[in-house]
């Protein structure tokens, strides 16, 4: 069989229709098939649920990244088309299934069952130097095993060889071989590559120093970390979780750009700030109540970055759900949203809503499991308001109530990761009760954009019901009252005065009328009473640290 023909049938062979839903099941299996022959040779020793959670995600995110880069390789540098290059990357990854056995079976064969530790490259630039020079250094038995190896020389052919019989260019080829094979050796060395880079000795680190940064115990966001491997699966999870998702939106970017660029204009920015500062607010909670501590570090850093990803895509899932069900109002009340200007399908956003969800508790989850818990029951009140057959929104005084509920569950988010033990013991009545009833009278004021829209299909909100001029001022007393609350509640004098002047000017946003009409639209208004509470709030996080 000569080469075109060869090629021919690899192509026939692995051109096949598949849907991401199949990839992705595909992809798992993989992972999970992988991680109980690993268990398995391992006699499956006792360790807690959460190891086995840590060492999914560790696991998952490492391959993903790594399925991504080949397929990437494959279709700029092999030239195969993206499809194919998927579907044949789905049957490559079958070879990760095989280092264990064969360091299993080599230990037995050759080392009196001796076990072997498979992770990373620990090392020093000189050390990576010649680890690089000789394909992966002298220490099979430590870090890069004889199993991952042979995997490695085996995808690394496997890019070799899909280049040559596609282009059958030499230089290309060659090319692949020498691109594959670094980023393979990056991959193996990033540990220590992290630590040359935020260590205060930098590029004067050894194994030691990388071991301290990656395997010791610690502190990320409340969460205590203190079994070596629980510690190198959560940090490296953290960064394969961050990187994956500037690789995945970044590849989103340049093959579906406008449809990219319309969800980003569809994020609706005072809203997703409105959930970041309740998460802040949270995070302000357990610091002041609850004796938190937020430990600054490069870990730390990359959790709370995630987590505030995972607050916005959280968010942005809701968005979805609601633009799936409000079309009809959407063209009234928003035409310039993605369903209404068709560029995108209903089945498709509603596939990205989906999966937001899901990522944002995964994210979520390997932060904190507890705060996860809370997060899955944002989404389920997110559910049962805006979609049928309930579809709660309809209902006033409910709505308003489910709402703030929802954003009263991101203020727990952000106490319950911080907080030391993870509950809810120290997060104070007063402040609960405050802020439920804050969010409850004044959340309506979301609801004046959108009611000509609402009115015509039937949504009762405090606006279609009492009309325009009328709730805007009933949504200006409830706004005032609650900065009124935050001085009884809290019990301080010194938020007297902004608590005055942030009311009234808020107020006045409201009602403020010229020419016998509203001084700023329902948008401005909005956004001006999102900027004075956003302020009065920092006034109020100073005041309570004074």
């Amino acid at each position: 069989m000569n080469k075109q023909k060869l090629y021919n049938f690899i192509i026939t062979t692995f051109d096949t229709k598949i849907s991401p839903y199949t990839a992705i099941a595909t992809f798992l299996a993989i992972i999970l098939i992988r991680l109980g022959i690993e268990n398995w040779i391992s006699v499956f020793d006792t360790r807690s649920p959460t190891f086995y959670l840590y060492e999914f995600l560790h696991t998952t995110l490492f391959f993903y990244l790594l399925f991504i880069i080949c397929v990437i390789l494959t279709v700029k540098i092999a030239t195969i088309s993206l499809k194919t290059s998927i579907t044949i990357f789905l049957f490559g990854f079958l070879l990760i299934i095989f280092p264990p056995v064969i360091d299993w079976l080599i230990s037995i064969m050759y080392f009196d069952g001796a076990s072997f530790a498979s992770y990373y490259l620990f090392d020093s630039p000189s050390g990576l130097i010649k680890s690089f020079v000789t394909f992966f250094g002298g220490k099979p038995r430590d870090g890069i095993t004889y199993g991952t190896r042979i995997m490695i020389a085996l995808s690394i052919f496997l890019l070799v060889f899909l280049t040559y019989i596609k282009t059958k260019k030499i230089l290309r080829t060659i090319f692949m071989f020498i691109v594959s094979y670094i980023i393979f050796f990056l991959l193996s060395s990033l540990p220590s590559l992290i630590t040359f880079v935020v260590s205060s000795r930098h590029l004067a680190s050894n194994n030691s120093a990388v071991a301290a940064l990656i395997a010791s115990p610690t502190s990320i966001l409340g969460n205590q970390i203190l079994h070596p491997m629980n510690a190198i699966n959560i940090k490296m999870s953290l960064i394969y979780m961050l990187i994956s998702i500037f690789v995945t939106l970044l590849i989103l970017f340049k093959t579906q750009q406008k449809t990219f660029i319309s969800l980003i204009k569809n994020i609706r920015p005072i809203q997703t700030l409105y959930h970041l500062g309740l998460l802040a607010v949270g995070m302000g909670i357990a610091i002041i109540f609850a004796n938190a501590v937020l430990l600054p570090s490069f870990f730390t850093l990359i959790a709370l970055i995630l987590l505030c990803i995972a607050i916005i895509f959280a968010w942005y899932s809701t968005v979805i759900l609601n633009d799936c069900v409000d079309q009809d109002i959407d063209k009234i009340s928003n035409p310039t949203r993605p369903l209404i200007t068709k560029t995108i399908t209903v089945k498709h956003y509603r596939h990205i809503g989906i999966f937001l969800a899901i990522f944002s508790i995964t994210i979520t989850a390997a932060i904190n499991t507890y705060a996860a818990l809370i997060l899955i029951a944002y989404h389920a009140i997110s559910f049962l308001y805006n979609t049928y057959p309930l579809r709660l929104k309809r209902f006033p005084g409910i709505a308003t109530f489910l709402a703030s509920i929802a954003s009263f569950f991101v203020v727990v988010i952000g106490f319950i990761t911080l907080s030391p033990k993870h509950s809810l013991n120290n997060f104070p009545p007063h402040i609960a009760i405050l802020l439920i009833i804050s969010y409850t009278i004044s959340l309506p004021i979301k609801d004046l954009k959108d009611i000509e829209g609402d009115k015509a299909n039937n949504i009762y909100t405090i606006p279609v019901i009492f009309g325009e001029k009328i709730a805007r001022t009933i949504i200006a007393t409830g706004i005032f009252i609650s900065f009124m609350l935050s001085i009884f509640t809290l019990g301080t004098n010194l938020l007297l005065l902004p608590a005055l002047l942030a009311g009234t000017l808020s107020f006045w946003t409201l009602v403020g009328r010229k020419n016998n009409k509203f001084i700023f639209t329902p948008v401005q208004t909005i956004a001006i009473v999102f900027l004075i509470v956003s302020l009065y709030a920092i006034i109020l996080t100073i005041s309570l640290f004074a």
